[in-house]
């Protein structure tokens, strides 16, 4: 048996090792390669300027623009929302209305008509596509996968064979939560009758961008944004719609735009108080809802719903990364991507990020190599979990950006410490505003002037945030 003082020996000597391995000096690192940051830009606010209680903006510009054709560096532009310093808010907004594109400028002006509760800070939001002006009053813009504001879904998810769902950002709570989404949307007729709803806030039969379903195919010969068709569907127009419903129209490429098909007025409980062949031209009622079909969908709802009947409309969004519904309150909003730039620190791989550039391209001073010219806007988290809003572009006056990857590899780099990040509509899209000033140039050009694009929606940072029960 050992003895005590022995045994009190040998701990003492245990310890004087295990603290002498802890005081060593570490074994030094291999050389850390530099961020692309690092290497190539400058921090032109060496402190972050501050736009509101809270939110500060940080502008970086790149030192050597080399191989671009002007000489000149791109800008990018960062903005921090910590809701530890103030009471803040991170939501969207459709602005007037869901029908009618408009500048972030004028979207965020309708968030409050109270000057001192105007947004601190706002970008762009998701992908959207309009709709043709034949036969209507003017253009419709049409958001691209699941979308909401105030807990009001505009648009349905995408469709994958696999069921993955499409990447968006659901913004509640002053925080963006990064995931893949699906929704589940259902219409059920007094008899119990259950039919799928294909989408909210669009033409029937004509699908921007991506399928809602396995019954969307793709127009063949469409050019510009992919469009897809069905001549079987039931859409919802909801109380934010904003302008008539859509009217039939003949678009060449989808022949289900000119099925005269079916509409349902519901009042704000459900309630039919009008229902009648052909559609269009009539406004949703506050709080209720019109329903358009074409195909099997007008007479499903011919043939299930008339003046009186109730009808249960259960439109559910779902978190496809967990399994599980979000439920849909006035806290909730959705914004739309196609791609992740950023999951847990790191870009994900080819397969699931392209190399893309949209809108433009020109050849660089080499005289070989092609640069992407696409101005970019991403929304993201940082590793103390605060939201940040990013726009890549050229300076005053310029277009400039680059192709999603390197876009993604530039807002990698370790100065900006970001964790999750989803690509925003880019282009001329591509939108910055600190308080009333509008920060990014414009790119689009309307009758020779450079415009800033009217969007679908917008992200922002304003006056708000969740208290604590006093005690």
């Amino acid at each position: 048996m050992p003895r005590p003082f022995a045994t009190a020996l040998a701990a003492v000597a245990a310890l004087a090792l295990t603290t002498s391995a802890a005081a060593a000096p570490a074994a030094p690192a291999a050389d850390e390669v530099p961020s692309p940051l690092a290497l190539n830009w400058t921090k032109t606010t060496p402190v972050p300027v501050p736009v509101g209680p809270g939110v500060t903006r940080t502008t970086w510009t790149e030192t050597r623009p080399d191989n671009r054709p002007d000489g000149e560096g791109r800008v990018l532009q960062v903005v921090e929302i910590d809701p530890a310093v103030a009471a803040l808010t991170l939501g969207s907004t459709v602005g007037t209305d869901d029908a009618t594109s408009q500048t972030v400028a004028d979207q965020l002006a309708t968030v409050s008509s109270v000057a001192s509760r105007h947004p601190y800070a706002g970008v762009n939001g998701g992908l959207f596509q309009p709709e043709l002006a034949i036969g209507t009053a003017a253009p419709r813009v049409v958001h691209t996968s699941a979308t909401a504001a105030d807990g009001v879904l505009h648009s349905a998810a995408c469709w994958d064979a696999a069921g993955k769902g499409s990447t968006g950002a659901v913004l509640q709570y002053g925080i963006p939560y990064i995931t893949r989404l699906g929704t589940d949307l259902r219409l059920t007729a007094p008899s119990g009758d259950t039919v799928r709803v294909d989408d909210l806030d669009r033409t029937p039969g004509r699908i921007p961008h991506c399928p809602r379903d396995a019954e969307d195919t793709l127009v063949s010969g469409a050019t510009g944004p992919r469009v897809h068709q069905d001549p079987d569907e039931i859409v919802v127009f909801t109380d934010d719609y904003g302008v008539a419903t859509p009217k039939p129209y003949a678009d060449p490429l989808v022949p289900a735009t000119a099925d005269p098909g079916y509409e349902v007025v519901l009042d704000a409980y459900g309630v039919v108080t009008d229902a009648h062949p052909g559609r269009g031209g009539i406004t949703v009622p506050a709080g209720g809802r019109i329903l358009q079909g074409v195909g099997t969908g007008a007479e499903w709802l011919r043939t299930h719903l008339a003046r009186d009947d109730r009808a249960v409309l259960d439109l559910r969004l779902r978190d496809m990364t967990l399994n599980r519904d979000i439920p849909l309150d006035a806290s909730v909003d959705v914004v739309s991507s196609f791609h992740r730039l950023l999951r847990t620190g790191d870009v994900p791989p080819a397969t699931e990020l392209p190399n893309s550039c949209n809108d433009g391209s020109r050849l660089g001073t080499d005289g070989v190599t092609y640069l992407c010219t696409d101005s970019r806007t991403a929304l993201a988290t940082n590793i103390k979990g605060n939201p940040v809003l990013l726009t890549l572009t050229g300076g005053p006056g310029r277009e400039d950006g680059d192709y999603l990857r390197g876009f993604a590899a530039l807002i990698d780099s370790k100065e900006l410490s970001l964790v999750d990040a989803i690509n925003l509509d880019g282009g001329g899209s591509t939108t910055l505003m600190t308080g009333t000033e509008v920060l990014t140039p414009p790119t689009d050009t309307q009758a020779g002037v450079k415009v800033h694009r009217r969007v679908a929606d917008a992200v922002y940072a304003g006056v708000g945030g969740y208290g604590m029960y006093a005690k």
